[in-house]
């Protein structure tokens, strides 16, 4: 693999006034602790004595002398200021050990399922969904179901905010088949009624659906009912939900970001040609040097809203870079997400910015991304035996990264 080494941005901040030189330095480790508190521009500069600038080669190599003494395999990709950057081949170890033949090294370009990282694409499709068609987050969700469904008082009042939020109280009966339940029955009142962050699946299972009734509903009123009516003759077929939900992403999102083989990244394994078996796609594996198979993987075709999405660190990494440019949801829709933490699971509040994340943790897989301002990451590992889903150990890593000028 062709290394990359890449002129980095330069990051300037405002010297300190001569009362806070001495007195407002903080030196102290980041903690786990979420928080979406901001950082006043005034505090945040009073925080440095000097300017400093980000060195991508120095975090490239913190994050490698972190992942390879601790997993089976792993990949990382850091974009700075829309530019990619990894040393060698972005990662090591094995996507596929010699076990699973045939075997497949782990690097910045290896695919592998990321969980519930896959809700982070989901957000950013459903927002880019809503800016398309001028739908406010805050609208309710229940005119975008099958028509067939029963929606309950409750889920009336529930809207795309709260849904992308989990914070909803809808009951999850892990099955497809009574996600129908789930809109027209009880709901959990504690968790409704206080709009409390509970993270169930099954809130992004519904928006797996709702998207494509979106889109088809608002593509009738323009004249154009083919979505809609292939939807409404499915009864419940969820593969198409699926197909449709796919397709919308792949489109608005993936190729919206530039990246390679857009049409065919599916949610299991897959290459350059389409849809492969997923004993065929890299593994997850239970300890770093045994000989055990890998993690049998399924298809997630059905609940592709949710998880089981398949993608290199490279191409998250270069997603996030588009988002962060605005080039797939706007400047506004972009800070809602942040701060109300849609599609992200938290955020740091750290001495250059506030940064925000979010993790997978399946299937002997691990996968974390980070969104630092003008730096991203995706780092992604064939095992779980490293702390990288602590936001407090790349966070860490991102701010020794800087020099000074």
């Amino acid at each position: 693999m062709k290394n990359r080494f890449l002129k980095s941005g330069t990051f300037c901040f405002v010297l300190l006034s001569s009362l806070f030189a001495t007195s407002c330095r903080e030196d102290e480790l980041l903690s786990e602790q979420v928080t979406t508190e901001k950082i006043s521009d005034s505090t945040r500069a009073a925080k440095f004595g000097v300017p400093t600038k980000f060195d991508q080669h120095v975090f490239a190599q913190k994050i490698e002398e972190y992942m390879e003494p601790l997993v089976a395999g792993y990949g990382y990709t850091i974009y700075n200021d829309g530019v990619p950057y990894y040393v060698s081949n972005g990662g090591d170890g094995f996507a596929r050990k010699p076990v699973d033949t045939p075997l497949q090294f782990h690097s910045a370009m290896a695919k592998q399922e990321i969980s519930k990282v896959s809700q982070y694409v989901t957000a950013i499709a459903v927002i880019h969904a809503l800016q398309k068609h001028k739908v406010d987050l805050g609208s309710a969700v229940w005119p975008y179901l099958p028509k067939y469904w029963k929606p309950s008082k409750e889920f009336k009042t529930l809207t795309f905010e709260r849904l992308l939020a989990h914070q909803t109280g809808l009951i999850d009966y892990h099955d497809h088949y009574k996600l129908s339940l789930t809109v027209s029955g009880d709901v959990n009142k504690a968790v409704f009624e206080a709009k409390t962050v509970k993270n169930d699946d099954v809130n992004y299972l519904l928006l797996g659906i709702i998207l494509p009734y979106l889109e088809a509903k608002k593509l009738a009123i323009q004249g154009n009912s083919t979505k809609l009516n292939r939807l409404e003759q499915s009864n419940d077929n969820f593969f198409e939900y699926g197909e449709q939900f796919r397709a919308y992403v792949r489109e608005n999102v993936f190729k919206a970001a530039a990246l390679e083989s857009a049409s065919v990244i599916d949610w299991g394994g897959w290459n350059e040609k389409g849809t492969i078996p997923s004993s065929q796609a890299s593994k997850g594996y239970p300890t770093k040097n045994g000989d055990e198979p890998g993690t049998k993987k399924v298809q997630h075709l059905v609940d592709c809203g949710v998880t089981g999405l398949y993608m290199s660190a490279e191409q998250f990494a270069k997603l996030q870079s588009a988002v962060a440019q605005f080039r797939i949801v706007s400047f506004d829709n972009l800070n809602r997400m942040k701060s109300k933490l849609l599609g992200f699971d938290g955020s740091v509040a750290g001495k250059k910015s506030i940064y925000y994340w979010k993790k997978g943790e399946e299937n002997n897989c691990e996968a974390m991304i980070m969104d630092f301002g003008k730096v991203q990451v995706a780092v992604f590992a064939t095992s779980t035996h490293s702390q990288i889903s602590n936001p407090a150990v790349l966070s860490q890593m991102y701010e020794a990264s800087f020099k000074e000028l």
